[in-house]
């Protein structure tokens, strides 16, 4: 059994990329098992297009999403043979990303969250809330943020 288990939030971003590096450089630790989550969500469409989207139409839209789901779990899993690093990758398609990562680091019984942020501005963040700042409020463990510059 690990040490530990470290969750780390991917999507695909630059700060996502950044996060997990400084995991690998200053954080882990032998023993330590991985859990990278990426919440991923179906196409966003307005009302006025899903009104007018057909089935074939939107299951293009959702295959595309998974492929591009797929593309970033291999580039991870290929990271984290390349640091010789143990654990798992999950895509979890429901949700608000915060609460994903909240929740999954739960239900692993996770010892720390790592992170990155995309550096909103105070109004940005409050009209659009912050994925970050949601978790840190929320996890029941300790949470790194990592800002890339």
């Amino acid at each position: 059994m690990a040490d530990r288990v470290v969750v780390i939030a991917i999507d695909g971003s630059e700060q996502a990329e950044h996060a997990f590096q400084f995991y690998v450089n200053n954080l882990h630790q032998s023993g330590n098992s991985l859990v990278l989550v990426h919440a991923a969500e179906p196409p966003l469409i307005n009302a006025s297009q899903a009104v007018m989207l057909s089935q074939p139409v939107w299951d293009q839209l959702l295959e595309t999403e998974k492929q591009k789901v797929k593309a970033l779990e291999e580039s991870y899993a290929e990271k984290m043979r390349a640091h010789s690093l143990s654990g798992k990758i999950k895509a979890i398609f429901s949700g608000k990303p915060g609460e994903v990562v909240v929740d999954l680091a739960m239900e692993e019984k996770a010892s720390m969250i790592v992170m990155g942020t995309r550096g909103l501005g105070t109004i940005r963040r409050t009209l659009m809330g912050s994925v970050s700042d949601y978790v840190v409020h929320h996890a029941h463990c300790p949470v790194v943020v990592c800002r890339h510059q």
